[in-house]
């Protein structure tokens, strides 16, 4: 494998970092919703809704870059997998794929990010210390 596929396998598998992170996010966002109306912090609700972009950029950062290694890649032996969907993200938007530049570093802090950020929410809903 080359440097470019083993890239994209990799930020394809990150990608679905943000999928439990969503969720957790979605969970952390209603429940501090629900203590802002009880007397609860607005800037704990306000971080929980900033957790859950963060869970959707982990998916997007890591999908963008892993199309564009994809795509730098697509003479090489791609997994079958990754072909197809390279494929079908062509058909939808080839002009946007084509100038899309992979961001491995982005992709790689944003799930760290997100963790941090939804930890600190769970502290401050929960109590605990971190």
């Amino acid at each position: 494998m080359t440097e470019n596929v083993t890239f994209a396998v990799r930020h394809a598998r990150l990608r679905w970092l943000g999928a439990p992170l969503l969720i957790t996010g979605v969970g952390l966002l209603f429940y501090a919703l629900y203590s802002t109306f009880v007397g609860g912090s607005g800037l704990t609700a306000a971080m929980a809704a900033f957790g859950t972009g963060l869970a959707l950029a982990t998916f997007g950062a890591n999908h963008d870059t892993a199309m564009a290694y994809c795509f730098s890649a697509r003479e090489q032996s791609l997994p079958r997998a990754l072909k197809d969907e390279l494929a079908e993200e062509l058909d939808r938007d080839r002009e946007g794929l084509v100038s899309t530049r992979p961001s491995p570093k982005i992709g790689l802090v944003m799930p760290f990010v997100a963790i941090s950020v939804q930890l600190w929410v769970a502290a401050r809903l929960f109590g605990f210390a971190l």
